[in-house]
């Protein structure tokens, strides 16, 4: 190939690039003046925990301008917007984007709550990263009850309990509740029985587990699974319980 055509080729591809970028720039340019004609909101939520409803949101979009009749693109301040939203205690994630027909799309990711924690009178939401955010006066959820956790670390430690607890064999239901004291040690309440089980760390699970397990057969098969108050599957090699008087 000659200079010349390597400067043909150069400046063919140099054209190509700036034509592009002047397309992109007049296509974002059209987008941004071209008017919004309304809003459309949608909240994803998880299974069974429709704890966010738009009404919820309403005030949030009208200080932002909704419903944005026939105002452009560029006066809606977007990035403010869904800084906003994200700052809605139940929202996780907030995103909004316009389409070439004018429609301003809204859409939000609910939280989803992983257990239910007592803090003094207080009650509220766990997410899975042992967040907290405030329940919601549209719905509810079944979810384990914690109780005495302090920190995000005492809470992630006890929700990846409640979740080994969930898929044990031992554990039909999972636990409906979960206690930490002020030394560390855990009361196990399983959903299928009414009995506690004192755990003690949260270590060895899956020694405790089956500890309890061995011990739920054998009482099943002595026909006193009923009359069981408490378990303690803390200590080597036993398992220590009581009866109801």
């Amino acid at each position: 190939m000659t200079w010349f055509k390597r400067i043909v080729v150069v400046l063919t591809w140099a054209m190509v690039l700036v034509g592009g970028i002047f397309a992109l720039l007049s296509s974002q340019s059209l987008r941004e003046s071209r008017p919004i004609l309304g809003y459309q909101l949608h909240i994803h939520t998880p299974e069974n925990q429709h704890f966010l409803i738009k009404e919820d949101l309403e005030n949030l979009l009208r200080e932002a301008g909704a419903p944005w009749d026939s105002v452009t693109r560029a006066e809606i301040n977007i990035p403010l917007l869904e800084e906003n939203l994200r700052k809605h205690p139940l929202v996780l994630g907030a995103e909004v984007f316009s389409t070439w027909e004018g429609v301003l799309h809204v859409e939000i990711v609910q939280k989803e709550a992983k257990a239910r924690m007592a803090n003094g009178l207080d009650m509220m939401y766990v997410d899975e990263s042992g967040g907290t955010f405030p329940l919601s006066a549209h719905a509810t959820a079944r979810l384990p009850l914690l109780t005495g956790l302090e920190d995000s670390l005492q809470r992630v430690e006890a929700l990846q309990m409640l979740s080994h607890a969930a898929t044990h064999p031992a554990f039909p239901g999972g636990w409906s509740a979960l206690d930490r004291d002020d030394r560390g040690r855990y009361t196990a309440y399983p959903d299928w029985h009414p009995h506690a089980i004192r755990w003690g760390a949260a270590s060895r699970f899956d020694e405790k587990a089956h500890k309890a397990h061995s011990l739920y057969a054998q009482l099943l098969q002595a026909k006193s699974l009923d009359s069981l108050r408490w378990m303690d599957v803390r200590f080597a090699g036993q398992v220590v319980y009581e009866f109801i008087d």
